[in-house]
């Protein structure tokens, strides 16, 4: 690896910097991070997780940093937003009806400011309020919302993936993304949006090639983006089809694998 071609760095965070849900990274990142940023490299958290949520986590030095939230369907650096890709309103809405219709499952409507739950709902909104650090709103009622949703998220205690029939997948999967980001979340994007595509618009933003890029990530949702980075890691965790569509593996995310990839740049 030709260390100093390295212009920007982007990593996913849960399951890959720390346990799914996570309210919290080793403090020694930001560290590192500080003493990436002084030497001129952009460093950018890329998750399911709004940039609200993100920026929570990255409190110490979030403010040069880049945030690719809502599986890449929006960025904002510096406080301003670079793109976002919401979704068609009347697909959110059927989406929430659908998702009535699962067994045991809660819908999550991500706008770009807020996220918002609905009665009869708690579970996950205190998970993502309380442990996750969410800009989180509670209504009566998802149908009555007039801000489409740039991510939505169906939430199974258990394995979402495992949960949602076949049907919903055929319905959905035509026109939308939908990626498995953990065990208990599947996302649901507009078609154009991921982290792969994400990441080539941050890449155009600041003239950045794949060949100066590096990127970490752990699950399916982040195959796209690791495509989009010459060095691309995945943690020892990470899922099977996911090292296989990185370039290396790092340690697993409980041995702070990122981090040590991180230090050998400095």
């Amino acid at each position: 690896m030709e260390k100093h071609k390295i212009k920007l760095i982007v990593t996913d965070i849960d399951g890959t910097l720390g346990p799914v849900s996570t309210d919290r990274i080793n403090e020694e990142y930001y560290e590192v991070i500080r003493e990436l940023q002084n030497r001129g490299i952009i460093f950018g958290g890329a998750s399911g997780r709004s940039s609200y949520a993100i920026s929570r986590l990255f409190e110490p030095v979030k403010d040069r940093m880049i945030f690719l939230a809502d599986n890449g369907a929006r960025a904002v650096y510096e406080g301003k937003e670079l793109f976002s890709v919401p979704m068609n309103l009347a697909d959110c809405r059927e989406l929430v009806r659908d998702v009535r219709k699962l067994p045991d499952c809660q819908s999550v409507w991500q706008s770009c400011e807020k996220t918002y739950f609905e009665k009869g709902d708690e579970e996950i909104y205190h998970i993502m309020r309380d442990s996750m650090h969410y800009d989180c709103a509670m209504v009566d009622d998802l149908l009555t919302l007039t801000i489409p949703s740039t991510k939505f998220t169906i939430y199974h205690p258990v394995n979402a993936e495992k949960i949602i029939p076949e049907a919903f997948w055929e319905k959905w999967g035509k026109d939308h993304q939908l990626v498995c980001a953990g065990d208990n979340f599947m996302d649901v994007m507009d078609l154009h949006a991921n982290k792969g595509t994400g990441l080539k618009k941050i890449q155009e933003y600041f003239g950045i090639s794949r060949e100066e890029t590096m990127a970490f990530g752990d699950n399916i949702n982040d195959m796209e983006m690791l495509e989009n980075a010459a060095e691309s890691y995945a943690v020892g965790e990470a899922r099977e089809e996911v090292k296989r569509a990185a370039r290396h593996v790092a340690p697993p995310m409980k041995e702070d694998g990122v981090l040590q990839v991180l230090k050998t740049l400095l």
